[in-house]
């Protein structure tokens, strides 16, 4: 390990504002600033602060929009794993800053799952897996006394996990039976002193419940497929309403109740690292934005770590196709040298190590971060042992780096704690100084006092989140970071850096979200987008439409008769499936696993997960019973699909259902080898039919997001 460069990035602070939230929490300068634009303008705004710096208090800003005895905020975020820790993060705001005593907890997990803390916490979610169960609402008592006079009139904060993943169906409830009566049960304390209610919230389940859709999919599914064929046969938008009134979906009571829980979650919105967003997520926020702008008009912060401008361009120009403004008032913290304000991060010592590569593009990058067990194995492991109390992070951007580095480093005496969703039984252990952790699950966790990082990237957006998670609240910090060498000599780093020089040299050095052509996202041509974007904001308004009584809103309804038809003719499917089209990032194709070998206690032991992240990661040893047996060795499988005899020219184009598509061309799909056959499809897997390229192959076996078409100019990229 040598031959790299070196720079360092002073430390800095972000000035304090001279105003308090509690007696113990000082607002610094852009949080007093976006309080004043939401509450006293009422003004959308953009906010870019660095990771670490506050953005997340947004949530407990809002003092003037609500009902009376009931402000709050709705947070929008794409993954369950940033929704699970940033909620942990205001848990510990309201714990540490404003007196939080437990309350009330919805009781769902039984404490099967969630580790029972000294109160006055519910559950110690730092080292909770992605499977582990969250209570959906907890309800603390706040110290009125030691909270500012804006948080006079609220002596309780509720915190509500907007998430089919944690809205669990139980006793023959439903899960839309399960969420009213946990909403009924947070209205009681409006009259008990006061409640400021925060939702945390996946897109699609926020977008159901807003617009009074709050059921399961095959609900949503027929209610599509009936929108479709009604309106590509001539029905007139308002005849819509006698054509969904067939699918029985609510009744007048239900209906009643779904307008008086949209109305009574009707606050400003925060969306969460919308940088992060493909172009396939940003046309589901645009529809979701539409509904939001139409039904609420309340305002929009949207919060990122980094400018994102080309994001909130492409953002805008969606919206403005239908007639929605977006000019949110630019928020940018200000940051100053030494820890004279808001403490953000201690001065780090970067090194960056250059990584020679056979191949260009983002597969140079891919290559790359292959080389981070070697490094940590051969290099680094002295300086893991002297970490005194400070901790390292280790982030891989392979799954199955996680257990080679968590294995090596203890034959080597050192504990490893695991932040991955796959990680080896009984070689973990939770607290431990140095952290392995996977490249989706590390966003939003605080980690306490981390002195050494070692990471690398695929992008700018990532890297920056990544660098974000060592050295914070001004701890001193050094950082390995990992890039193909041809990079680093176009642009090499400088000997001092402020923060934002470090994030316009990492975007120069890494690919940039919005401008990677190589995207599975990038890849599904625009006629599909644009009526995809229609039918979110279509089947949503009529929905709302259907519960609220109100006949005239049909007539916002923005698809027409050849977008239908022109949907029903591109889809090839059933119709419980087109509901897939509204989910608000793309589902792929997932399948049942089990890890070999007795890891029982192992996080991710077996579960459900995507087929990339499979393929692209473990050795698949067979299959039993339809679920995938993979054991956590390194491998990596380019799906294949072998057919019989029948092209796919006919699909050329087309979303297909994969099980149909599979059972049509007499064909299976190969993982190893391992043959999936249809009847291993789960139902609503889509994959999009389009001609092979060798870039095309080359990036879907590195990402496995689709497969070859064995024999056939054609590959499939999954939806």
């Amino acid at each position: 390990m040598s031959g790299g460069y070196t720079f360092r990035v002073p430390a800095f602070s972000i000035p304090f504002a001279g105003s308090y939230l509690s007696s113990s929490l000082q607002l610094n300068q852009f949080q007093l600033a976006v309080r004043r634009l939401i509450n006293d303008h009422g003004r959308d705004v953009l906010l870019v602060a660095p990771t670490g710096g506050g953005k997340t208090l947004t949530l407990l800003l809002n003092t003037e929009h609500g009902e009376t005895g009931l402000r709050g905020f709705v947070a929008l975020y794409p993954n369950n794993t940033l929704l699970r820790n940033q909620l942990c993060t205001v848990e510990d705001i309201i714990v540490e800053h404003m007196g939080g005593r437990l309350e009330y907890s919805s009781g769902l997990c039984g404490g099967e799952h969630c580790s029972e803390a000294p109160a006055p916490r519910r559950c110690e979610c730092l080292h909770l897996s992605d499977d582990a169960c969250v209570e959906p609402l907890t309800i603390y008592n706040v110290d009125v006394n030691s909270c500012g006079d804006a948080w006079a009139c609220y002596e309780h904060v509720g915190l509500l996990a907007l998430s089919g993943r944690y809205i669990v169906s139980t006793d023959g409830k439903s899960k839309r039976e399960i969420l009213y009566g946990l909403v009924r049960k947070a209205m009681e304390y409006t009259r008990r002193g006061g409640l400021y209610l925060i939702v945390f919230a996946t897109p699609d389940t926020y977008l159901l419940v807003s617009t009074g859709a709050y059921r399961d999919f095959e609900g949503v599914g027929r209610t599509v497929h009936n929108m479709l064929v009604a309106l590509a046969r001539g029905f007139r938008k308002e005849e819509l309403e006698d054509v969904l009134r067939e699918t029985g979906a609510l009744t007048r009571g239900e209906a009643d109740e779904a307008v008086a829980v949209f109305q009574r979650l009707g606050f400003p919105l925060f969306v969460d690292e919308f940088h992060l967003y493909d172009p396939y997520e940003l046309d589901a926020l645009a529809a979701l934005l539409k509904i939001y702008k139409d039904f609420v008009e309340l305002p929009v912060v949207f919060s990122s770590a980094t400018p994102a401008s080309d994001t909130l361009t492409e953002l805008s120009d969606t919206l403005g196709e239908w007639g929605v403004e977006l000019r949110p008032e630019k928020v940018e913290a200000e940051v100053m040298n030494g820890l004279g304000g808001f403490a953000v991060r201690g001065e780090t010592l970067f090194e960056v190590i250059p990584v020679k590569t056979t191949k260009g593009g983002l597969a140079a990058f891919y290559e790359a971060c292959d080389e981070i067990p070697g490094i940590v194995l051969d290099d680094l492991l002295d300086e893991l042992k002297l970490l005194g109390d400070g901790r390292a992070l280790v982030i891989a951007e392979r799954l199955w780096m996680v257990p080679v580095i968590v294995r090596g480093l203890r034959d080597a005496g050192i504990e490893v704690d695991c932040i991955a969703s796959i990680t080896p039984a009984g070689e973990c252990r939770a607290g431990a100084r140095v952290i392995v952790g996977s490249e989706a699950t590390t966003q939003g966790v605080n980690l306490g006092r981390v002195v050494l990082g070692v990471t690398a990237g695929t992008s700018s957006e990532d890297v920056i989140q990544r660098i974000g998670r060592v050295g914070r609240r001004g701890v001193n910090s050094k950082v390995y970071l990992v890039a193909p060498e041809r990079a680093l000599e176009k642009a090499p780093p400088s000997g001092v850096m402020s923060y934002y020089e470090l994030v316009s040299w990492v975007s120069k050095v890494y690919p940039d979200y919005p401008k990677r052509r190589k995207s599975v996202a990038a890849l599904i041509p625009e006629r599909y987008r644009e009526v995809r974007r229609k039918l979110i904001y279509s089947v949503a308004v009529a929905s709302h439409a259907r519960v609220s009584g109100s006949s005239a809103l049909f007539k916002k309804v923005s698809l027409t008769s050849e977008d239908a038809a022109r949907i029903l003719g591109g889809v090839i499917s059933d119709a419980q499936s087109l509901a897939r089209l509204l989910l608000f990032r793309r589902s792929g194709f997932t399948i049942r696993y089990r890890v070999e070998g007795g890891v029982v206690g192992g996080a991710g032991a077996e579960g459900e997960t995507s087929i990339g992240l499979i393929s692209r990661n473990f050795a698949v040893n067979g299959l039993e019973d339809g679920v995938l047996v993979i054991s956590l060795e390194k491998a990596r499988h380019r799906l294949k699909i072998y057919r019989r005899g029948v092209s796919l020219e006919p699909f050329k184009g087309k979303l297909v259902d994969l099980r149909t598509l599979l059972t049509l061309v007499k064909g299976t799909l190969s993982v190893g080898d391992v043959q999936l056959g249809p009847e291993h499809i789960q139902d609503g897997s889509f994959a999009l039919v389009l001609d092979s390229s060798p870039d095309l192959t080359e990036y879907l076996s590195y990402t496995g997001e689709g497969a070859a078409v064995m024999d056939d100019k054609f590959a499939v990229v999954f939806v």
